[in-house]
């Protein structure tokens, strides 16, 4: 991840509200925001699946807005961690959150175990999106990432 800004200093972590199109409100996007310059962006490994659920969402009707941490497991546990963990270091933040992800990922793959012993194949597919989100390779300023507790 990037750990500072073009102008120098170094980014914090928040969690903002993005409005598509004036149309969905969509809470707890987590964010890199500088304090210096208040350049602002959205998490590397989270831009392409924020990306695709924008360019799902229906925009007729009323306004409506839902919670991103619902629709992407990485943003759930990083959103989970930073709200409610008792540690106050960004190692201490970073182990807690790869421990959550390991954790996930094993109930992932025992969850797409047992969809697999059903033969439920939309479950399976399911399981599988949800899994990529936290084991996604991301591409950073031309290098390739992966954001992956294993």
């Amino acid at each position: 991840m990037l750990e500072h800004c073009e102008c120098g200093q170094r980014y914090d972590l928040d969690f903002r509200l993005v409005d598509y199109k004036k149309h969905v409100s969509i809470d707890n996007v987590p964010v890199l925001v500088c304090p210096g310059c208040e350049h602002e962006e959205v998490l590397h490994w989270l831009k392409r699946d924020l990306t695709a659920l924008l360019l799902s969402l229906p925009l007729d009707g009323e306004p409506y807005g839902l919670d991103y941490t619902e629709f992407n497991e990485l943003a759930h546990i990083v959103y989970t961690v930073f709200t409610c963990s008792p540690v106050d270091t960004k190692d201490a933040l970073r182990a807690e959150i790869k421990e959550s992800c390991k954790a996930r990922i094993n109930a992932l793959l025992d969850l797409y175990r047992c969809a697999g012993d059903v033969g439920d194949q939309v479950w399976m597919a399911e399981i599988e999106t949800r899994l990529a989100q936290l084991t996604e390779k991301v591409c950073v300023e031309g290098r390739q990432l992966r954001f992956s507790p294993a």
